[in-house]
């Protein structure tokens, strides 16, 4: 007597629980529908923004090599004006993140992080606007500095600011910014793979298949954006090498000791270069950047003017 009760009431139970699954499997797939395409559309965005900020980098490098190649033609005073153009550059870039926006500084991506896991907030027209200008001088002025953190931070900044004009939720609005990061640095490579496995890995740590799919769909959108303008290849081109022998290997091992030796040395540089520029001051650092300015000017102009020299050499048929 007592087992029917409980044989009625197990149907009851199962379709309960099917109920409850199907509703949160149709609320999932609404929130796909809304999520996908506004992942599209940051990944416009932020393609657009890398295009941009690619153009102002290649006529800044046009304009400071130009500069270099007229001062080799007056050598009497001509090398004081790739001093002066590198370090008003790289001083007007110090002097404009330190006043108005420090997150800015760097590469960006740590402050980017930080907004990811709730800790610090983002001012996304500030950071767009700052970042774009400071990475223009910075670069342009002649700085050895990689174009991908610039355009990761800017590709979040822009799809936090779509995310809020779409008025989003928080959750949402958090992955929509992580696909624009991850769109920025597809479009910064043509590799729209890489920014996949970098909003995976690095910036959002979430496999879920509504962070997976936004992440996807960005990073191809700012991929067709940046090839439409920079051409189908990607930055990094690999050759063909043929397959070495198994012999070889023990030789790779050690290349491969030694390339991390180096890499753990070149990153505590960094750090340790990152800690002696935050004991200056504002105007300081302003100082510092017009000191590393004006010394990569000079650098380009007497690597030019080694290059010319070869280049006169060479066509003379001689060798040196």
């Amino acid at each position: 007597m007592e087992t029917e009760p409980q044989e009625e009431a197990r149907p009851a139970v199962a379709s309960s629980e099917a109920k409850s699954e199907l509703q949160d499997y149709l609320e999932i797939s609404q929130q796909r529908h809304k999520l996908f395409p506004r992942a599209a559309a940051v990944g416009l965005a932020a393609g657009g923004v890398a295009v941009v900020f690619r153009v102002l980098l290649a006529a800044g490098d046009a304009l400071r090599n130009g500069l270099v190649e007229w001062s080799h033609f007056t050598p009497a005073f001509g090398w004081i004006f790739p001093l002066v153009f590198g370090a008003v550059g790289a001083a007007a870039a110090v002097c404009l993140v330190v006043s108005y926006a420090p997150e800015t500084s760097g590469s960006g991506i740590p402050h980017l992080k930080a907004v990811l896991h709730r800790l610090r907030d983002l001012s996304w027209m500030r950071v767009l606007v700052v970042k774009m200008i400071s990475g223009m001088l910075a670069l342009g002025s002649g700085l050895a500095l990689g174009r991908e953190g610039p355009t990761v931070q800017m590709g979040g900044a822009v799809a936090d600011g779509l995310a809020r004009s779409m008025k989003v939720s928080s959750a949402d609005r958090l992955t929509l910014t992580a696909a624009g990061a991850g769109a920025g640095l597809a479009a910064a490579f043509n590799a729209p793979l890489s920014g996949l496995v970098f909003v995976l890995e690095e910036m959002r740590r979430d496999f879920r298949p509504a962070v997976f799919g936004a992440a996807f769909l960005a990073a191809a959108s700012a991929d067709v954006v940046a090839r439409s303008v920079a051409g189908q290849l990607p930055v990094f081109t690999v050759p063909n090498y043929a397959m070495p022998s198994l012999l070889a290997l023990p030789a790779f091992a050690v290349l491969g000791v030694a390339a991390g030796g180096l890499g753990v040395a070149f990153n505590r540089s960094l750090l340790e270069g990152v800690d002696f520029a935050a004991r200056f001051t504002g105007r300081q650092r302003v100082a510092l950047g017009a000191s590393v300015g004006a010394a990569a000017g000079f650098s380009g102009m007497v690597l030019s003017g080694r290059c010319r020299r070869r280049a006169r050499v060479g066509g003379n048929g001689t060798h040196e």
